[in-house]
């Protein structure tokens, strides 16, 4: 006869996968929400803490920050923990004031505020009143080489979102590193000198899973990322810099970082450019393009294919976003485009050496 010992560790033995199943699914992992901003910017990002880090807030009056409170709210959130600002253009932190009024807002984040902003001084001078009072004068000032520090949860892949640059300068190259030689290929353009060039401009990795958002970046300090060696790695995911506009988007990038997965943040009419979508279907590693909007000045094969376009229509948009979600131990994701979308999965390629 066996013993009530026995009997007892067999049912323990037995129960075991039932627990880990059960941990398993009550996981979880790390989200990125592209929230519908029609050309402007919002990137929503929901840590596997519950932590909430949105990285620009589209543009001034309702519309944009309405849509940013409901997807947040639609993610459980009750407030935004960090706001991050990438530089200062009306479709990137106009939203600000209505935002702060539909959820408290804990942390501020952006390059620097200037006394003035040449390229839009109508603007600018209300615009970063609404920001200076909404951030109660207390923003922190982001550069090359910060990191936001991020709740970590026990027992799942480490978190970090790195600045790779602002205010025109570039993380420094690590000594030693290699000459990047996709690099040789760069044609520079003409000099940037509005507040573009400035833009924030982040690496966020969970596990082996890696996330590329630049801002508005342009061409020339793009290039400085890359070179003269590559100070960004390879990434699963790319949003399409400057909405996918052609004077950012430089292809010594794009073909450097090698993304699996890119997503325009475009609108009907801005960005998305036939170029840009045309250096991505190149890149060796590229697996599935997404577009917020079609891009009505562009034929059909110049756009990604429809199934990954979150708003088709020309008129009466309805605001649709993009999801992303990494799995709990950061191995794959899924895009899901739109609420009635269906989740395509993806491998996370591993991590870089």
């Amino acid at each position: 006869m066996r013993s009530c010992g026995y009997l007892a560790a067999l049912l323990a033995l037995t129960l075991l996968p039932a627990w880990g199943r059960a941990d398993e699914k009550s996981a979880k992992g790390l989200d990125i929400h592209f929230v519908d901003t029609e050309g402007g910017a919002a990137t929503l990002i929901v840590t596997p803490a519950g932590e909430s880090v949105l990285i620009d807030c589209g543009n001034p009056g309702g519309r944009d920050a309405d849509r940013i409170h409901r997807t947040a709210r639609a993610a459980g959130l009750e407030a935004i923990d960090h706001l991050v600002i990438t530089h200062w253009h009306v479709d990137h932190y106009g939203g600000v004031a209505r935002l702060s009024e539909l959820m408290p807002i804990h942390h501020f984040y952006d390059h620097g505020i200037p006394d003035k902003l040449t390229e839009d001084p109508q603007n600018f001078p209300l615009l970063i009143q609404a920001y200076k009072k909404a951030s109660k004068g207390q923003s922190k000032t982001l550069r090359p080489g910060d990191e936001l520090e991020l709740k970590q949860t026990p027992g799942s892949p480490a978190l970090r979102l790195y600045c790779l640059c602002g205010s025109a300068e570039v993380v420094p190259d690590k000594p030693g590193a290699p000459e990047n030689t996709v690099a040789r290929s760069h044609t520079p353009q003409a000099e940037d000198k509005t507040d573009n060039a400035r833009s924030l401009g982040f690496l966020l990795s969970y596990g082996d899973f890696r996330f590329l958002d630049l801002g508005d970046l342009t061409w020339n300090i793009e290039y400085k990322l890359v070179h003269p060696s590559d100070k960004i790695g390879l990434v699963d995911v790319y949003q399409s810099t400057h909405h996918g506009l052609d004077i950012s988007n430089n292809p010594v990038v794009i073909n450097t970082v090698r993304p699996r997965v890119a997503v325009f943040n475009n609108g009907p009419r801005k960005g998305g450019l036939p170029s840009v979508v045309a250096t991505l279907r190149r890149s060796p590693d590229i697996q599935a393009i997404y577009q917020m909007h079609r891009n009505l000045l562009a034929g059909a094969q110049e756009n990604t294919e429809p199934e990954n376009i979150a708003n088709v229509k020309d008129k009466k948009c309805e605001g649709e976003g993009i999801k992303l979600s990494v799995a709990p131990d950061s191995k794959s994701y899924t895009v899901t485009v739109g609420s009635h979308g269906k989740p395509r999965r993806f491998e996370t390629r591993k991590a870089n050496p």
